[in-house]
């Protein structure tokens, strides 16, 4: 009996390499995304405390040092909002690969459900052929039993 081959193997492979390929970079992307989130919260936590440490030290503060805390400020929320704007790359570059592995999984599972009928196809020709032997068989032994009877 012959083995089922399945003549889009090789592209079923490819299917598959891309869609392991795609989870992958989707988790990297997913790593990349936590770890902007990360530094978006530790500079806002900096921003949180240098205004706490600011408001303590207020009534015994000189110019010089309110004009440094202005800067320092300006500076600090300049960072939040760029780390705002890597956040949000981050965010659109996880939905982005997400909707590619999506797609890739359709059409992997396309040519699995393919893959899934032609074998199924192969396994009842091969039943047929199978059943169409057997029954020649038999025919064969009948044929012989009958002539064998005869010959007596």
């Amino acid at each position: 009996m012959a083995t089922f081959s399945f003549k889009l193997q090789p592209v079923l492979n490819v299917r598959i390499q891309q869609e392991d390929n795609l989870k992958n970079e989707l988790g990297k992307a997913m790593q990349n995304l936590e770890t902007e989130k990360f530094q978006l919260q530790l500079l806002e936590n900096a921003l949180r405390d240098l205004v706490k440490e600011f408001n303590e030290k207020t009534k015994k503060t000189t110019i010089h040092s309110l004009i440094e805390f202005n800067e320092y400020l300006s500076l600090l929320n300049s960072k939040i909002k760029h780390q705002k704007e890597n956040v949000n790359i981050a965010a659109q570059n996880v939905d982005k690969v997400r909707e590619e592995l999506v797609k890739a999984v359709k059409e992997r599972q396309i040519l699995d459900k393919y893959r899934e009928k032609k074998l199924e196809e192969y396994t009842l020709e091969q039943k047929r052929l199978e059943q169409r032997t057997n029954d020649e068989i038999v025919s064969y032994k009948h044929r012989n039993s009958n002539a064998e009877s005869d010959e007596m």
